[in-house]
This record gives structure tokens, sequence and C-alpha cells, in this order.
């Protein structure tokens, strides 16, 4: 199978398995993946040869460097003593401890493959974590921990996964070359890394402030930065590529583009971006561990070493070792923690033990490594129990998952919901509905030459605090909101059979009325495939018979939507005197009363009154932002949306 045919595969199943998790959402995506990956395998034979020299540069990489690049400095020095204990000190017995047992356990297996083994599952995916931790009541702080230490512990436990399998590959371990290589590697990869992000980051800087702004140039170049850096610090300087990346990511978080004046599209692309990044290289590798978890388990079966239950049984066994061991060191840190503080024991915390230890999920840089083991080792033989170590390593990482969505909600049900903000700050949907009735005080307060227009904005705004709040509608106004869309297609009707509208004038009206009702389901979080494909034609005529636009023509159209409003206003009263009839009505008197006063500038006009609205969503914005009543993170997304809707009116045709 061609690259192009496998990446589109990959790519479709993906999106598929996002579009599940949407409908299904006590199952992680990562283990949807899984089971996608698993199907296409054994449905469709499906199956991909990987390469180990470049599986560790596409995915390592970019996915530690966006993990520096995620740096949160105030909590990883709040936590620094346990987020370093945890990244270096467990990672380390994790490996030594780890692959003893796993030696006891496997006796056939050689000790540097057992070592390699416990190293590679040390490291705990945080993006995996983060998506358990939305639909579970997780303490904060541990999420802090485990996100700190993954910042770490990657690398830590990717290093002592590469002295493993070059034990295994040349058969031969010095403890003294192998810490003076470590230090070595260690140290000057992180040299690598600080130097070669300044450089880029400096150049950069200097291109865009000579006149080199083009965003998507600024972009690539950052994408294509942890490559180069991993690459220099490997094949150059043969030291750790991974401390390189990790360590330029933290550079490039600390010493960011946001000193660059006019780069606010340049940091919100490049957000963009990588987030497309990580969510395609994340997804992909669960992606492979299904895949090639049918064919490692067939080629363990072919080994007749062992059989499918024994393997299986030795997956379960090195997953609890792995998660025993995090709990107990998490239980030692906290004795030894109290008695440097406090110089007494004092009572242990079972409960926020266990559910750190289960947090400690394992993820895509545990398989990226796994895949990454060699065929053959220098003495041209097959690497020792490569199918076996595989298949214990996918299936520690499915039942690390499994096991995460089990009984992380049973451990931390007491416990608050995770916020990025303090306790004090609004949730979105408070601030959202604060915003919108700002705007409603705003637009009052304008001038009121255009005071119909306003009012549309206004009967936007209560649509859309309609939604947001409890107070939704009911079935009686959306038919009625129905009933009024059919008055007004049956008023076209009319025109046209009277002869004031032709067909494709009556089209343009129509895809009008259309467009708005659209808007209007988008409020009341509605779809309609019908209305959508409707649309849809409507806009190829219009776009296919598209006459030059003149002010005669304009205006016709104008006054066609005058009447279809009369004609629809008429109908609707005749429903009754009710206050849902009332209100849509008044929606509709406000609309044609903006035709009459603006009929040849009415989008003009509109664009005006909704530039003013977008300036007052701004303001209040603000205002929660520096009365503390929402987080940095919500401010920024909330800000954001609004560029994005003021780009699109300015972008519309008129």
């Amino acid at each position: 199978m061609q690259l192009i045919e496998i990446i589109l595969i990959l790519t479709g199943l993906l999106l598929l398995s996002t579009a599940v998790n949407h409908y299904v959402k006590a199952i992680p995506v990562s283990l949807i993946q899984v089971a996608f990956g698993i199907g296409l395998a054994l449905i469709g034979n499906f199956s991909i040869n990987l390469s180990t020299d470049w599986f560790l540069l596409l995915f390592i990489a970019p996915l530690l460097f966006n993990d520096g690049r995620r740096f949160p400095k105030g909590e990883l020095w709040e936590l620094r003593w346990p987020i370093f204990a945890n990244a270096i000190i467990l990672v380390f017995i994790t490996m030594t401890l780890g692959g003893i047992l796993i030696y006891k356990l496997i006796p056939s297996m050689p000790l540097p493959v057992a070592f390699s083994l416990a190293a590679i599952l040390s490291p705990t995916d945080p993006i995996a974590v983060e998506s358990i931790a939305k639909k579970v009541r997780l303490p904060k702080n541990i999420l802090h921990l485990v996100n700190g230490e993954s910042l770490i512990n990657d690398a830590s436990g990717l290093i002592g996964f590469k002295y493993a399998v070059a034990a295994t590959v040349y058969g031969a371990f010095s403890i003294k070359n192998a810490v003076t290589d470590f230090f070595y590697i260690s140290i000057i990869g992180a040299i690598i890394g600080v130097v070669t992000m300044l450089v880029i980051s400096l150049v950069r800087k200097w291109l865009y402030k000579n006149g080199l702004t083009n965003v998507v140039f600024n972009v690539v170049l950052q994408v294509l930065s942890p490559f180069v850096i991993y690459l220099l610090a490997e094949d150059y300087f043969h030291s750790s590529g991974v401390i390189a990346v990790v360590t330029a990511g933290i550079v490039y978080h600390v010493y960011n583009d946001s000193t660059l004046a006019s780069s606010a599209e340049l940091q919100l692309i490049s957000e963009q971006s990588w987030n497309l990044i990580v969510y395609l290289l994340n997804g992909i590798v669960f992606l492979i561990l299904g895949i090639e978890l049918p064919f490692a388990m067939e080629a363990v079966i072919n080994e007749i070493k062992f059989n499918t239950f024994q393997s299986i049984a030795y997956a379960v066994v090195t997953w609890l070792i792995i998660l025993i061991i995090r709990i107990v060191w998490i239980l030692l840190y906290e004795i030894c923690h109290n008695l440097i503080t406090t110089k007494k024991v004092g009572p242990v915390d079972v409960r926020t033990a266990n559910i750190v230890g289960f947090s400690g999920v394992r993820g895509a840089i545990t398989m990226a490594g796994i895949l990454s083991i060699p065929l053959i080792t220098a003495q041209n033989e097959a690497f020792p129990d490569r199918e076996l170590v595989l298949f214990i390593a996918s299936i520690v990482i499915v039942l690390s998952l499994l096991a995460a969505v089990v009984v992380l909600p049973i451990l931390a049900k007491n416990d608050h919901v995770v916020e990025y903000n303090n306790d004090n700050h609004w949730n979105e949907e408070k601030a959202r509905i604060y915003v919108l009735n700002y705007v409603i005080d705003e637009i009052k307060k304008m001038d009121h030459t255009d005071k119909h227009i306003g009012n549309i904005l206004i009967d936007q705004c209560e649509l859309m605090i309609k939604q947001l709040s409890s107070i939704k509608p009911d079935e009686v106004e959306k038919s009625i909101r129905a009933l009024a869309v059919g008055y007004e297609h049956q008023a076209v009707r009319k025109l046209v059979a009277q002869g004031i509208l032709t067909k494709k004038e009556a089209n343009a009206v129509n895809y009008q009325i259309n467009h708005r009702e659209l808007k209007t389901l988008v409020a009341f979080n509605q779809y309609n495939i019908r209305l959508e494909i409707i649309s849809a034609i409507q806009t190829t005529k219009l776009w296919l018979f598209r006459q030059r636009s003149d002010k005669e023509q304009k205006l016709k159209i104008q006054k066609a939507l005058i009447l279809v409003n009369e004609y629809t206003v008429k109908m609707l009263k005749q429903l009754g005197n009710s206050e849902v009839v009332n209100a849509i009505v008044d929606e509709y008197t406000n609309f044609d009363m903006a035709l009459r006063t603006r009929s040849l500038d009415y989008d003009k006009y509109y664009r005006i009154a909704k530039e003013r609205e977008l300036e007052a969503q701004r303001k209040a914005i603000h205002e929660l932002l520096i009365n503390d009543k929402i987080s940095i993170e919500l401010a920024s997304k909330l800000r954001q949306e609004v560029n994005y809707v003021e780009n699109q009116e300015l972008s519309s045709d008129e």
C-alpha cells in the first residue's frame, strides 16, 4: 500500500474516532483509536512497515517539543520537588526494580530487555490524563503534578530505554560509561536545545522586524524547529535529541513570540497549527498501537514460547508491577516529606496516592518508543523477545487507560472538578451570558438613528442567552418560528405568481430567508439537514447565475423582503396574542423597519452596528478579566471568537 493511502486511511479513522467519542464520552478517544486499529488489522489485514529511524523523529521530536512549549511555569515551580522526584527518581526506580521484577516474571527475557520495557513504561501521558480529568472529579494539584512530571519523565524514561536497548543490541554495558555518557548526552543535548532555539527565535524576530512578516513562513519555520534540533543533537553531536527538543520547547515558551509587534495573528495560527499536529500524531500513534497488537500477539504465539493466556498474564502482572511501584513511591515520598517538614511521620493519604498512581496513564511516548526497538542486534540476530515486549507494552497502555476510566471516578468522586482557574472564577456559560447582556445594554445606549438594526442585534443576543441559560425555547416557540418561515416562503411564491419577482430574484430572497433561519437554529443549538441542503443549492444557483448587482436590482430585493415581512407579520397576528407570538412579531417588525430606513445601505449599516457590538463584547471581556471574574485562558478564548466573527463579517460579500 502506498504511503499516501496509509496516511489517508489513518486520518479518516482518526476523525471517525473523534466523532464516536463525541457520542460515547465515557470511553477515552485513545481507547477508541486502539479499537479501530485492531479492527483495521483483523478485518482489513492492514499492516505498516515501521522504520525505527524516522519513527522517533516523526513522533517523539514534535510531541516532546510541544510538551516543553506547554511548560506550566507557575504550577511546575509550586510542585517542583514532587515533580522532579517523580520524573527522575521514580523513573530510575521503575526501570531498575521494575526491570528486575519483570526479569523474574519472564526468566527467558534478557535482563537488558526487561530494563528497556520497564524504562519505556515509566513516562506518563498528560494528554490522556487531561481527557479523563474532564470527565471525573480529579484534584487540580494532581493533574498539575502529572502534567509537570510528564515534561521531564519522557526524557529520563527515553534515555534509560535507549541505554537498555543499546546494551541488548551491542551485548555490553558499562555503568561507568553509562554514567559518563548520561551526563554528556544530557548536558550537550540541553545546550543544543537552548542555543539552537535561541538562534532560531532571534533569526525569526530579525526577519520579522525586517519585513518578512509572512505568517505561514513563520509558522512553518517554528514547526520545523524540533525536527532540526532533534537531528542536530542525535546525528551530529551524538547527544540526547529528547532532552534537546524538550529544552527547546521550554526556551520557546519562556522566550516566545509575544515580544514581536503585531504578532497576534502569528500567535493564533501557531497555536492552531500545533493543536492540529499534536492531534494527528497522538491519534495516529494509538491507531498504530491497535494495528500492531494483533501482529504482535500472532508473533508471540508463533514463537511457541508462550501461549495467549500466558502472554496476557505477563502483561497484566507487568502493569500491576508498574502501578504498585508508583503508588508505593508516592506513599514513601509523603512519609519522607512529613519527616523533613514536621519531624514526624504523620498519617499518609492512601487515597491520594492511589489517585496519583492510577493517573499515571501510559500513552503516545511509550508507544512511539517501543515501536522504535530495532529488529536485529549488532550480531545480526533478532532482537530478543521484541514481539513480546511490544505486546506487553501495548496491553499495559490499554490497561492503564481502562483502569483510569473505571477507578479514578470512584477515587476522586468527592473532589472539586478540575478548573484551570481559581475557585472565584466564573464558568464559561456565566461569562458568555454576562457579555451578551452587556452588549444589549451598550446597544440600547447607541445612537438611535439605526435603532431598528440595533434591535435586530438585541434579538440575536437574546436568542443566544436563551440557549446558554436554563430558559430553553419550548416546542411551541419552535413550531411558531417554523410557521413564520413557511409564511415567508409562501409570500415569495405569491410575489412570483403576481409577476413582482422573477424566479432568479425569488431564489435570492429565499436564500436570505433560509440564511436567517439557519442563524436562528444555531442559536437554538439545532440542526436541519433539509434546510442546509436547500441553502447549499440556493447558494450554488446564486453563484452560477450571478448577475452584476446594481442599485435598482438591490432595491427590488429589499422591497420584496419588506412585502414578505408584512405578509408574515399579518399571518402571525392571526395566531393570537400570546407572549411568544408577540416576541416573534417584534423580531420581524424590527427587520422590516431596518429595511425601510436603510433600503440601499442596510448591509453597510448592519456591519457598522455589528462592529459596535463586537467592540462592546471586547469591553465586557476586558471588564471581567480586570475584575478577576474569568481566567486569562477563558478571556483569550472569548477574544479569539470575537476576532473570528469580525474577520467573517469583514470578508463576506456585500
